[in-house]
This record gives structure tokens, sequence and C-alpha cells, in this order.
């Protein structure tokens, strides 16, 4: 059955039904192990009704029997949960520098690592983009000997802009369809597919340190710079969820182009691009530094500079401390705009650690009013480049996770009967 059925397409009885498979599967997803009376209390359903659907469940593999409870005065409850195998999540980060792969179950665990392969998404046509993807994933969900059946759905990051309906304007754009139906034709499989900086706060909020925080910012400095807001609880992407492009802001005093045809942002002089710019001009011209011998035979990269930096080399301080300073600049302006309590600065740079931290502190503290800065924490991510491959499972659980529709049941039971 096609995976766009509309649950409201169902006949009157099949669809309350699936209603209320699709609600007992949402509380086993939230709270783990429940017995059937505590079903029926949080459900207002039948004991008989609760028997029938569980049984239903447990048949199709969605719940397993989990044994007894511990005793709270009578006798000990059954408990029952979700079949961490009944379905698996794909986790794809389509990055600039690297695409990462990562295959999770019910239970967020991840199946296997993180796998990390070269990206080619500024170095190849659309087609050879998806084909390679294919290829990878295909490799990916092999390795981890996962029947290719239980995989059921995929959670897409990508950077640049890209819309609530799937539509990328940046990089896989595509004239006459949307990214999120090409990626879906591709996989076979419902895809949800969100800016990585969207993704990477969904993570830092589910499983990092904005964890339970009811408004934070969270900025990744990778190649470009990015930001994705939790507000009020829950994440938010504008109109349109093309919302937080922190790094296309502009300040004064910077003329320098940016690769997006604009003058004066801030990516244009602190972003690990920018940086690694920086740092290559400089080794060119022979300027005293570690970082070519640190650099080998490579590339310089953003993480040479960091090294370099770490082992107390000067030039790569500064570099850091120049990028730190404007980032700074444009964080005081965001903590008037949103009065945050968190902010958190993931991705590569945060494995900078007081090497960024430190000038950006003291540029808030000093173009901050003091009211507003001491309501928000500062904190270093404690994902760093993993947040966003992280975030693509809760990318696609977050309907389920913070509104309780359910999306994700709803697509999987449905997309394979």
């Amino acid at each position: 059955m096609e995976h766009e059925l509309s649950k409201h397409a169902l006949p009157g009885l099949k669809e309350k039904r699936f209603q209320q498979k699709k609600d007992i599967l949402t509380f086993f997803y939230k709270q783990g192990k429940l017995s059937k009376p505590e079903i029926c209390r949080m459900t207002n359903m039948t004991a008989p009704t609760i028997n029938r659907i569980i049984n239903e469940l447990i048949e199709t593999r969605w719940v397993v029997d989990c044994g007894e409870g511990i005793s709270v005065g009578g006798k000990r409850p059954h408990l029952f949960c979700l079949n961490p195998d009944a379905a698996h999540v794909l986790g794809i980060d389509i990055g600039r520098m690297h695409l990462k792969i990562a295959l999770f179950n019910l239970h967020r665990e991840m199946i296997g690592n993180i796998h990390v392969f070269p990206s080619l998404l500024e170095k190849a046509s659309n087609e050879e983009n998806l084909a390679y993807l294919h290829e990878k994933v295909k490799e990916v969900i092999a390795a981890t000997n996962v029947p290719r059946a239980r995989v059921k759905v995929a959670g897409v990051a990508i950077p640049g802009l890209i819309d609530k309906e799937g539509n990328s304007y940046t990089y896989l754009t595509y004239e006459n369809t949307n990214l999120k139906k090409e990626l879906e034709k591709l996989l076979g499989m419902p895809v949800f597919v969100d800016h990585d900086s969207n993704v990477m706060a969904i993570a830092e909020h589910t499983f990092g340190v904005a964890k339970g925080a009811d408004n934070a910012l969270c900025i990744s400095v990778n190649e470009c710079i990015g930001m994705g807001m939790i507000l009020n609880g829950k994440p938010y992407s504008g109109a349109q969820g093309m919302a937080g492009e922190f790094g296309h802001i502009r300040l004064l005093g910077i003329d320098k182009p940016c690769y997006c045809g604009k003058v004066g942002c801030l990516e244009s002089v602190a972003s690990g691009r920018a940086i690694v710019s920086a740092a290559r001009e400089a080794v060119a011209k022979g300027h005293p530094t570690s970082i070519a011998t640190i650099a080998g035979d490579n590339d310089v990269t953003l993480a040479h500079v960091i090294t370099a930096a770490i082992q107390d080399d000067i030039f790569a301080i500064e570099l850091l401390q120049r990028a730190g300073e404007k980032i700074g600049e444009g964080i005081a302006t965001l903590i008037h705009l949103f009065n945050p309590r968190l902010l958190v600065i993931g991705g590569e740079i945060a494995d900078a650690g007081e090497h960024i931290t430190a000038p950006i502190l003291q540029t808030v503290n000093k173009y901050t009013l003091n009211r507003l800065r001491v309501q928000c924490e500062v904190k270093l991510s404690n994902m760093n480049t993993n947040s966003t491959i992280m975030g693509t499972l809760m990318l696609v659980m977050q309907d389920l996770y913070y509104e309780g529709n359910g999306d994700f049941f709803h697509l999987t039971m449905q997309f394979n009967e």
C-alpha cells in the first residue's frame, strides 16, 4: 500500500482500530514498559479492547512481552514494551565534507557504528549524488545484518535552504519535484528531511546538553554556520522551515563577499571555511605556524587548525579568537532578540574548547545587556560532529516526541501493507 494513504481514507471501524493501535504504540515509545491496567488508564479503553489490541501488536511484532514488573503492594504486574526491532530508522547526514549513515532501533539504540564516507555534495551532479547515496545506504544496511524489510523510514539532514515540504533550494535541487519525493522514490520508504542545524538542535534537546531546556539556541560551526532553535520546549523553524540562517546575518565592519552572493555575512569571516582559508593563505606565504606540519601532505582543515591551537600555536589561537569574537557579536544580538536560557556551541568548532568559548564569552559580555546576559548559559556540545546524525532519528520521531501525533507509526504500519 502506498505510504501516502491518508488514515482518514480508512473505513470507519478500521480507522478507529488503527488509531487505537497508534495511541498505544505512542505511549509505549514515550513511557517504555507498561502493564495492561496502565494502558487502560492512559487511553480510557476497556480491558477487553486492550487485550485484543496488545495481542494483535504482539502477533505483528510491534510489541513484546517483557515479563513481570515490581510489585507496589499487590500482584506483580505483567509488562509489555515496544519490540526494538519491529522497525528500524535509517539516519542520513549529507554534509559538505562527509556523508554519515547510521541505523537505529525503536529503543533509540544505534545498530553498529556511524558509517562515514566522503561527500560528493559539492563535487558531483544530482544523479551522481543520489546513486552514490543509494549505494552507501545498501552497504550500511548489509553491514548491520538488519533485514531490509525492517528498515521502515529514513531521516535525512542536509545543509542549505530547505523548506517544510522538502524543497531544497541550495543542494540537490529539482525543478519539477522536491528532494523529499526524490529520496522516497530512491530509498523506497517514507523520508523526513530537514536542515542540518535544525536536526542538530533536536539532537541536543533529546540527547545532549540542551536536554529538557525550554528555550535554547544551538549554533553549529563546521564548514559553514547554522542555528537550530528550541522555543517553548519545541523545535522552531519559521513559517516555511528556513529560520536560523545565523551565518548570513550582517555584521558591521565586514566587507568580505560571502559565497551566498551577499557582502558582510558572519559566515564569510567566522565559519570553518573562513578559518581554513585564512590558515591556507598564511601557510602559502610562509607565516610561522605549526599548522602546515600538522597537516603534512594533506590540505589544511579546521581540525588541523584546532589541533595547532591546542598545541599552543599562537597563529592558530589568533585565528580561532578572531572567529570567536565575530560569533560572539552575532550571539549578543541573538540574546537580545530571544532571551534564551541556554546557548549551545556545536559542530567541529566545539573541539576547540576554551579557544573558541573564551573569545565568544568575552564579546558577549561586552555587547550584551547584563540582565539578559546573566540569564543565558553558554555550553559546548558534548555530541560535537555526531549531533546531526543522532538527530536524524529524532527528526523522524519528532511529531511523536513533541506532539504525540504518531506520524511515524502511521507511515510505517501502512507503507508495507
